[in-house]
């Protein structure tokens, strides 16, 4: 199913995941998907809602809207959501549109922007994105996914607890990018899982010591 998706594209997919099973949900849902999108593409977040930290914004107005639910046991597989899955088929026609052998963040965008009825459109159109002007400067000027900008800001030092965590995190992120890279999606799921379990550690502590900012780490 994910052939055509670059890597950028495909990290939307785990991101997603990660940020419905982060939710309480049983599915993956639009406003999951955007979600991930802002997450793997931080510049794409910057260029579009004018943050590269964008996600945080998007995830309490999520909350405000669907209450956080206990998380979902970690073996427990989230399928796309109906919504969701037709969003992934907007993306494609918009690849097509665009003449893009590639399916793209960009296009996921769009993807989500034209599934107008659902969470995501909304929050995105509340940010004053809509389809046909973000479809028009895509068309002007596509987005390079494959772009890295490191975006830094500042805070205060963190407990080592909580740094010793981020580099087992990095780690099994770095496998887990090695695994798509290579098509091993099985391997890559399997990552994912580990990885999932070490960051509901790490948004645990962020939230002992009163911080913000576990969605980037």
């Amino acid at each position: 199913m994910f052939e055509r998706y670059t890597e950028p594209a495909r990290r939307v997919i785990f991101y997603s995941r990660y940020m419905a099973h982060q939710a309480g949900s049983p599915l993956i849902e639009t406003e999951h998907l955007l979600l991930g999108l802002l997450r793997a593409d931080m510049v794409l977040a910057q260029r579009f809602l004018g943050s590269p930290w964008a996600a945080e914004e998007i995830w309490r107005e999520v909350e405000r809207r669907k209450p956080v639910r206990p998380t979902a046991p970690v073996a427990v597989d989230l399928p796309l959501s109906t919504e969701g899955k037709r969003t992934l088929l907007l993306a494609a026609e918009e690849a097509d549109r665009l003449s893009s052998k590639k399916i793209r963040t960009g296009h996921l965008l769009l993807g989500l922007l034209r599934n107008e009825e659902c969470l995501a459109a909304t929050l995105l159109h509340g940010h004053g994105l809509h389809l046909d002007s973000t479809r028009e400067e895509l068309t002007r000027s596509p987005h390079d996914d494959a772009k890295i900008e490191n975006f830094v800001r500042e805070r205060t030092p963190l407990p080592q607890e909580m740094v010793e965590l981020q580099t087992r995190i990095r780690s099994i992120a770095s496998r887990m990018e090695q695994a798509i890279a290579n098509h091993d999606f099985a391997e890559a799921r399997s990552c994912s899982n580990e990885e999932r379990m070490e960051r509901d550690k790490l948004r645990s502590l962020y939230e002992k010591h009163g911080m913000s900012g576990w969605i980037f780490e």
